[in-house]
């Protein structure tokens, strides 16, 4: 599980595949995999109603 702070009225996309190099965001690492394995993963868009810590956790990101 990651901590993050989140800030009023940003958007944010956080990672779902578990590829990215800056997790839990995502740096769009999937594009490429996707591409070479007929994949379709997306980040999940995020966009923060307050300035707040969050918990963010994925099955696919390793420990």
């Amino acid at each position: 599980m990651k901590k993050i702070k989140i800030h009023k009225g940003r958007k944010y996309s956080i990672c779902s595949c578990g590829l990215s190099n800056i997790l839990p965001l995502c740096d769009n690492a999937h594009r490429k995999y996707n591409e070479d394995n007929k994949t379709n993963y997306k980040s999940v868009k995020i966009i923060a109603e307050d300035t707040v810590m969050i918990d963010v956790n994925s099955s696919k990101w390793k420990a």
